[in-house]
């Protein structure tokens, strides 16, 4: 497949193709048409750690964006372009959405060299022949890819299809600590409370926030805990009961929280908490404002959200609460006297990267390009941008300049100006975020991670299905997530007692076929764990 000059794709091969990779993505990338007669030999590409420009090799690819026009002429691929000799040509359409971009690429019949989307699309069409195995090419051609790999066996595992073989160099994140939990630090001084430290203590202090007047407005308006999710921002709650509303680890195994018996205790309670007013009533209906409007009101007393952008509340709101302080804290123990954190950043979450087409002439001299970016260079430029506009070295380390800083939105102006941060195969690095986080959120995150909070059962790693299970679990699961959601949130707002109705609830489960999906997902977790 790897010498193809073209890849024709049989309509029962198109149709496998798109019924397996729906969904969106944030982008997509194909590479060149190997047809192009304005592609040189890929075969004099130099090594990606070397400086000489030798003679040019042009490339498509592709990478959808419906927030920014990708080219080829973005500052970090025309700077990449002095080191490689490669310069890159995007044939994505610029109309549409994600997945009608997708669709007609796949529909078309012929991939360029460099294919960019989501992970697990990128692996579905790799099992069809779409794309070109990098295992045997990753020694001589992707030092620097192969090295992190070695390092990084559970990414390893992780991108790896389901026949067993390696396609994607992946997008992959930096930094552990996503989300934590958050306290109105000023709220406890002035009612006289320590920071809680137990589920029971947690519950006092929220009671205390509802009942004691902390915003000294006279009303009982205070909203104690509180969250942004709508859809399950109720559950951020469970893991205070060692519950969970999502899939597992348990003794070596996938399990699904919801019918785990732990779930029960969880729902029975925080069912009880709703009740007395101690979780914000509007909770299903406020959404992503949530946190906006109750501490502008001075209300919201306690959440569990993402550091970076919790912490900021702190610097919004000076100007009309001056006392206003939002602190991290650990996580309460839970009822088995457990402190853990069920978030830990995803590395390969932002399921994006990019791969190979089948089509091209010299997969090695293809790879060769891509492993320019897990240099220390070509990291550097991804992550930073260009020296001397968006960043300049100080003591030997790549320091933003205040115009990238001043920006309320880093990433994007990073994306728009220059390319970097993109989601190609690359290694983000946390310094870039290190310098515009807010210091009290970088408090939390380095409270969690030095304390190691996160929990190992609760981060079930990305798995690579095949065609069939990938197909029969689109099938299975949705009917499943929609009874466990509707059942819960009826359970949670009082419209129904727990107890006496779990048992049918577990039963449900296992005429919706949960024990299926769970047999599907822990195969594949067993072809996981082989390749570690």
């Amino acid at each position: 497949m790897r010498n193809m000059k073209s890849l024709l794709l049989a309509p029962a091969l198109i149709a496998a193709l798109l019924s397996g990779c729906g969904g969106n993505n944030e982008g997509a990338s194909p590479s060149p048409s190997a047809n192009d007669p304005g592609t040189p030999s890929a075969s004099a590409l130099p090594e990606a750690t070397s400086t000489a420009n030798v003679e040019p090799l042009n490339l498509n690819f592709y990478y959808y964006s419906q927030a920014v026009q990708i080219n080829g002429d973005m500052p970090i691929f025309k700077e990449a372009a002095k080191t490689t000799g490669v310069t890159l040509k995007n044939v994505a359409p610029t109309g549409g959405d994600d997945a009608q971009a997708w669709n007609l690429l796949l529909a078309s019949g012929e991939l360029p060299d460099i294919v960019s989307y989501q992970l697990s699309g990128l692996n579905n069409i790799a099992v069809q022949g779409a794309l070109a195995p990098l295992d045997d090419l990753l020694a001589e051609n992707a030092p620097n890819f192969k090295a992190f790999l070695d390092e990084n066996k559970a990414i390893k595992s992780a991108i790896t299809a389901s026949d067993g073989k390696i396609y994607v160099v992946p997008f992959v994140s930096d930094g552990e600590a996503q989300e934590g939990w958050f306290i109105r630090q000023d709220w406890l001084d002035k009612l006289g409370l320590e920071v809680p430290t137990t589920v029971q203590e947690y519950y006092e202090v929220l009671k205390a926030f509802r009942e004691q007047d902390p915003n000294g407005n006279g009303k009982k308006d205070e909203v104690p805990f509180f969250s942004r999710n709508a859809t399950s921002g109720f559950a951020s709650l469970f893991p205070l009961w060692d519950a969970s509303l999502t899939f597992k680890l348990k003794d070596g195994k996938i399990v699904y929280g919801p019918n785990e018996p732990e779930y029960k205790t969880a729902l029975i309670e925080t069912a009880k908490w709703y009740k007395e007013g101690l979780i914000d009533r509007e909770i299903f209906t406020r959404g992503n404002t949530a946190r906006d409007i109750l501490f502008a009101n001075d209300t919201g007393g306690s959440v569990h959200d993402w550091f970076a952008s919790t912490a900021n509340f702190n610097d919004k709101m000076k100007p009309t609460i001056p006392d206003f302080s939002l602190r991290p804290i650990a996580p309460p123990a839970s009822i088995s006297g457990k402190v853990f954190e069920v978030t830990k950043r995803n590395p390969l979450g932002n399921n994006a990267g990019w791969a190979i087409s089948a089509n091209a002439k010299d997969p090695a001299a293809v790879l060769r390009y891509m492993d320019f970016w897990w240099t220390e260079e070509g990291r550097r430029l991804h992550n930073f941008g260009i020296e001397g506009e968006t960043y300049t070295m100080v003591d030997g380390k790549p320091i933003f300049t205040e115009t990238v800083l001043n920006e309320p939105a880093v990433v994007d102006y990073l994306i728009k100006t220059t390319g970097a941060q993109l989601t190609i195969g690359g290694h983000q690095d946390f310094a870039y975020e290190e310098q515009w986080t807010n210091k009290i959120a970088l408090e939390g995150v380095k409270l969690y991670v030095d304390n190691n909070y996160f929990a190992e059962d609760y981060q079930v790693p990305q798995l690579s299905f095949t065609l069939d299970e990938d197909k029969r679990i689109k099938e299975l699961f949705p009917p499943i997530e929609t009874y466990v959601m509707e059942s819960s949130q009826k359970w949670f707002m009082g419209g129904e007692a727990v107890e006496g109705n779990y048992e049918k609830f577990v039963q449900q489960l296992k005429q919706l076929k949960l024990d299926e999906v769970l047999e599907i997902y822990n195969t594949a977790y067993g072809r996981y764990r082989q390749q570690q």
